[in-house]
C-alpha cells in the first residue's frame, strides 16, 4: 500500500524549485488533515472532494475546499484530465495564478503526485480540445479572441452575450432552428472565416443576434441567429442561465464545442456537454 503522506513529504523535500499551491483530491477528511499537517504552513492547500460531508468538515477546520460535481471514486484515469480542467477553470476565475507551480496530490481514485505548471495549461488544454474535435488549434484560439472581443467591449456601451458552436454543421443545424434569414448565405468563405481578424467586427455584429452562430471545423461561419432546441432530458443546473444551458446542450447533442459569452463578462467553453474552461474578463 502506498504511503501517501511520506510520498508528499519526500516530494516537498526534494523539489528545489518549490511549490506555490498544493491541490489534494480526496473524499477522506482525515487524509486531508494529515496532508495539511505535512505541508509547509505557508503553502496554500486546496482540497477537491465529491463528498458534501467531507467538504463541510474540512471547511469547519479552516481548510480551503471545492466540491466536485462528479464522484471521485468513479472517475478512474479520467481524473487526470478533470484535474487539469479544474485548475484551468481556476485560472480563469482567478483562484490560481498563471505562474503557480502546483503539486497535485491524488488520494482518490488512485494514489500519486503530479507536478503541474499552470503557465502551460491554457494553450495545452485548448490544443487537446481542438484535437479531440479535429479542429485546428488556430480556429479555437481565434474563436476565443472573438469571444474576448465581444465580452470586453459590448455593444453601444451595453454589456452583451453571445453563443458560438463549432463542429459538424449538419449536426449543429439538426439541433437548432433558424430565427432569422441566414446573413452568411451567398458570401465567400474568406469573408466568413474566424481566423481572419478583419472579419471579427462583422462576426461580432451577427453574434449579438438572438441565438447561436454556427461554425464548421475550419472556422467558417455557416449560420447566425440559430435557436438551440434543448430536449427535456437536459436539465438546467442551479444558477445556469438559458444561454449557458443552450451552449452545454448543443455541445452534447452535436458532439461539438460551444463557447458562451455572458453579459457579465464570463467566457465559458463546453465540449461534449461538459464545461472545460472558464475565464472572467477583467
Amino acid at each position: 500500500m502506498v504511503d501517501l503522506p511520506n510520498m508528499v513529504a519526500s516530494a516537498i523535500d526534494n523539489e528545489r524549485s518549490g511549490f506555490s499551491v498544493a491541490v489534494l483530491l480526496s473524499n477522506n477528511s482525515r487524509t486531508a488533515k494529515k496532508i495539511r499537517e505535512i505541508l509547509p504552513s505557508k503553502l496554500r492547500m486546496v482540497t477537491l472532494t465529491s463528498s458534501t460531508k467531507v467538504s463541510d468538515a474540512l471547511k469547519d477546520s479552516g481548510i480551503e475546499t471545492k466540491l466536485l460535481e462528479d464522484s471521485l471514486s468513479s472517475q478512474g484515469l479520467s481524473v487526470l484530465t478533470n484535474l487539469h480542467d479544474i485548475i484551468l477553470q481556476g485560472l480563469g476565475e482567478g483562484s490560481f495564478k498563471s505562474n503557480d507551480r502546483i503539486i497535485a496530490i491524488l488520494a482518490e481514485p488512485m494514489n500519486g503526485i503530479i507536478v503541474i505548471e499552470a503557465s502551460s495549461l491554457t494553450s495545452n488544454r485548448l490544443a487537446i480540445m481542438a484535437n479531440e474535435h479535429d479542429i485546428d488549434i488556430e480556429v479555437l484560439a481565434r474563436m476565443m479572441e472573438l469571444a474576448r472581443h465581444i465580452g470586453g467591449r459590448g455593444r453601444e456601451g451595453h454589456a452583451v452575450g453571445a453563443l458560438f458552436a463549432i463542429g459538424s454543421v449538419p449536426k449543429l443545424r439538426r439541433y437548432s432552428t433558424a430565427l432569422v434569414l441566414n446573413p452568411f448565405k451567398g458570401h465567400s468563405d474568406s469573408k466568413k472565416s474566424v481566423t481572419s481578424l478583419n472579419n471579427h467586427e462583422t462576426l461580432a455584429e451577427f453574434a449579438w443576434l438572438d441565438g447561436a452562430i454556427l461554425f464548421n471545423s475550419k472556422g467558417i461561419a455557416s449560420d447566425a441567429g440559430r435557436y438551440v432546441q434543448v430536449p427535456s432530458g437536459i436539465n438546467p443546473k442551479p444558477g445556469e442561465g438559458g444561454r449557458h444551458l443552450a451552449a452545454r446542450a448543443i455541445s452534447q447533442l452535436a458532439e461539438a464545442i460551444a463557447i458562451c459569452v455572458s453579459s457579465s463578462g464570463v467566457i465559458t467553453l463546453y465540449s461534449n456537454g461538459k464545461e472545460r474552461y472558464r475565464v472572467r474578463l477583467s
